[in-house]
């Protein structure tokens, strides 16, 4: 997990340095943040071999914000 957030981090502040000016945009970044982190959750309920791809969604996230993931949206 750590090393997808390192290599997450830059593109996510890249994707919010570009679009932090727009106020419209507040909504498709959070559309941005919930798929980051549903990926990220599938990514680790496959590496332990769960069976269900939603399962234990919390652990991962918990994981992802200890790793240090940015948020694209405030």
């Amino acid at each position: 997990m750590n090393e997808m957030v390192e290599e997450l981090n830059p593109k996510i502040q890249g994707w919010k340095n570009y679009y932090k000016l727009d106020s419209f945009a507040d909504k498709f970044l959070n559309k941005i943040d919930w798929y980051i982190r549903k990926r990220l959750t599938l990514f680790w309920n496959k590496k332990r071999n769960r069976r269900n791809k939603y399962s234990k969604s919390r652990q991962a996230t918990v994981a992802a914000q200890l790793a240090g993931l940015k948020k694209l949206a405030n």
